[in-house]
């Protein structure tokens, strides 16, 4: 095995069918994408070359603008719920449930494995006004909180905020078990020479396991970021990019924009701005993170 390993040849047979799937499906569809936003209208039908044009018409178009500033706002809400709460879940997992560790790990890794489509189509029931009462306004009722009651997902007040506790819900096991399997490798010897020396629990964690977790937490923040900023199935299913607009977060509008509106060139440069968002700041804290190793 170890003759196989050292051989190149044999390294880049193996390798070989991935890097073509890879390339067939992701980075020719990309490199097109790039392509596709020097011209406007529809690919052999209607397609003139604009130049720069759709990239100057972001500056000025409203709803992209809009769109940007929801998608940053589900970013900071899930994308840090994400990796906040699937850490205290994570500490709570191997410091304060170690007697049901592997029921408690199933049971938050549970809603990883449901289909996010799957998961927003209970949700869309859970949070029901009509015809018929969902669970939470049933609870409600049951409770005589008629103020309560509302459309959920299509009040503009909360449909937003129903949107990220679904993906909370959904996501935070994913990042849990990351947390947990960082957790786990931590030298128990640091925290039983810490213990001896007079420090608590809370002070162990702050002191010794946190900053032996931090390339577990830069990895854990890089992957909140592409998963929040990239987010299309949650608030499709859900509220559809409504009401009004108010949870059209990117890859929405450029999907609309593109097979709704039929501006591929548009909707393809929108496609390559979320890109390179997701790009600067996955470099960003990679960068932050190189710098505080120094």
């Amino acid at each position: 095995m170890e003759r196989v390993l050292r051989d190149k040849k044999a390294i880049l047979l193996f390798m070989l069918p991935a890097m073509l799937v890879y390339t067939i499906f992701v980075f020719f569809p990309m490199c097109q994408s790039v392509y596709f936003t020097f011209f406007e209208g529809t690919p052999n039908v209607d397609f003139e070359f604009v130049g720069l044009e759709n990239y100057a018409k972001l500056f000025h178009d409203v709803d992209f603008k809009e769109s940007f500033l929801i998608t940053m706002q589900y970013f900071l809400v899930t994308g840090g719920g994400w990796v906040i709460l699937g850490l205290v879940v994570a500490l709570m997992l191997q410091y304060g449930m170690k007697r049901f560790s592997n029921l408690s790990r199933t049971i938050a890794y549970l809603p990883v494995v449901i289909p996010g489509v799957a998961a927003a189509a209970l949700f869309s029931k859970v949070l029901e006004v009509t015809p018929t009462y969902g669970l939470v306004n049933s609870l409600l009722d049951a409770l005589g909180l008629e103020q309560f009651i509302r459309g959920w997902t299509g009040d503009s007040a909360t449909a937003m905020w129903m949107v990220c506790l679904v993906d909370l819900w959904k996501g935070i096991g994913y990042y849990t078990v990351i947390f947990y399997a960082g957790l786990v490798n931590v030298p128990t010897e640091l925290e039983e020479a810490a213990r001896i020396d007079g420090a608590g629990r809370l002070t162990v964690i702050w002191k010794i396991v946190l900053p032996l977790l931090k390339p577990v937490t830069v990895m854990c923040v890089v992957l909140a970021i592409m998963n929040s900023l990239k987010v299309y199935d949650m608030p499709v299913v859900l509220t559809d990019g409504g009401p009004g607009r108010t949870t059209t977060v990117l890859s929405i509008y450029m999907y609309k924009t593109a097979f709704t509106k039929w501006q591929y060139g548009y909707g393809s440069t929108i496609a390559v701005v979320l890109l390179l968002l997701i790009l600067v700041l996955t470099q960003a804290v990679m960068r932050f993170e190189r710098k505080s190793e120094k």
